[in-house]
């Protein structure tokens, strides 16, 4: 069995505790004893997908395509058809460091096809297959920032996108999926380590940014049970404990607007994130002190996460939060 393999098995054995009702104040030591022990690698060589003129050249010619009178009821006609082979080559490109084939191409595109329904139900159900799939998710996510940040993470932001499908349009996804899906979110929120947002001229990454969207189609879904969404919400707030580089692009405020709309929905989640607060300020009291630059990080993360609490105003967020986050601001100051 890989690592990757028994990090899934025991994650999935948690997510049962959850379900079973046999952890709730110590999720998030429990998950943080899954994945404390992991210490990023050198980087390897990352596969890339070739910057591929002939997908883009195919993706401009189809939106200059006439699409009034010419598209059958179901979004779907002869001429606007689109091959699985085409479809999958044009996901390949996500993994692209070029922002013009990964972002402004692949991503606007599929974006586009899949909000319009130009696409069938069982190319939608093909598409998060793959983004759900270990090749994708993981890929190089146990070594240090590296190419392989592409591919997870617009993996992320293109599940975020069909999630949504599901949960306002038509839902596609068989209980089993979804299930995967939950089980790979959240091993991947605990895993992810590169915190870089707009990379040099290769444009975004924002994998935490990408994390909060997924995370927030997840909490959205009236008919997944509260026992699977507090564990993702979970293993998300569980990642970001583990960070030792910092987030400045806008991730932490993505993310604590997730875990106000969770405690506002439910006290169940309300009462996690305030254990979850007060487990953060513990790790701070009972450290010795403040050696390294990761530390440091760490530190300010939560000291961010904190004050975006705050700017949400106390109007908008759980009063027991937001009293001890305002009670503790100063000590993380």
């Amino acid at each position: 069995m890989t690592e990757l393999e028994e990090l899934q098995q025991k994650m999935i054995n948690l997510r049962h505790k959850t379900r079973e009702g046999e952890v709730f104040q110590s999720l998030g030591e429990a998950i943080s004893e899954i994945v404390g022990h992991l210490d990023l690698l050198p980087v390897t060589p990352v596969l890339t997908p070739k910057n591929d003129d002939e997908i883009l050249s195919y993706m401009q010619m189809y939106r200059q395509q006439p699409s009034e009178g010419d598209v059958l009821s179901d979004g779907l006609s002869d001429d606007t058809n689109i091959s699985d082979d085409v479809l999958m080559a044009i996901a390949e490109q996500l993994a692209n460091p070029t922002a013009k084939y990964r972002d402004n191409g692949a991503f606007v595109f599929l974006s586009d096809i899949i909000q319009k329904n130009l696409i069938s139900e069982a190319q939608m159900s093909m598409l998060a297959n793959y983004f759900v799939s270990d090749d994708q998710l993981f890929a190089h996510i146990f070594e240090r920032a590296n190419d392989g940040i592409y591919r997870r993470s617009f993996s992320m932001l293109m599940l975020s996108l069909l999630l949504f499908i599901q949960r306002t349009k038509k839902p596609f996804l068989t209980d089993i999926q979804l299930s995967r899906i939950i089980d790979q979110v959240a091993l991947y929120a605990i895993l992810e380590r590169d915190t870089r947002g707009f990379i040099n001229t290769n444009g975004w990454a924002h994998a935490f940014t990408h994390i909060g969207n997924v995370v927030s189609e997840i909490m959205l879904m009236p008919k997944l049970v509260r026992a699977d969404k507090l564990f993702v919400l979970a293993s998300m707030l569980a990642g970001y404990r583990e960070l030792k580089l910092p987030l400045m692009m806008g991730e932490t405020e993505r993310l604590v607007e997730v875990v106000i709309y969770a405690a506002n929905a439910h006290r169940l989640y309300c009462d996690y994130v305030l254990i979850t607060l007060k487990l953060w300020r513990k790790d701070l009291v009972t450290r010795q002190n403040i050696a390294t630059e990761a530390n440091w990080h760490q530190l300010y993360n939560r000291t961010r996460f904190f004050h975006a609490i705050i700017l949400t105003g106390a109007q908008n967020v759980p009063k027991s939060i937001y009293d001890y986050v305002e009670q503790t601001k100063g000590y993380l100051t």
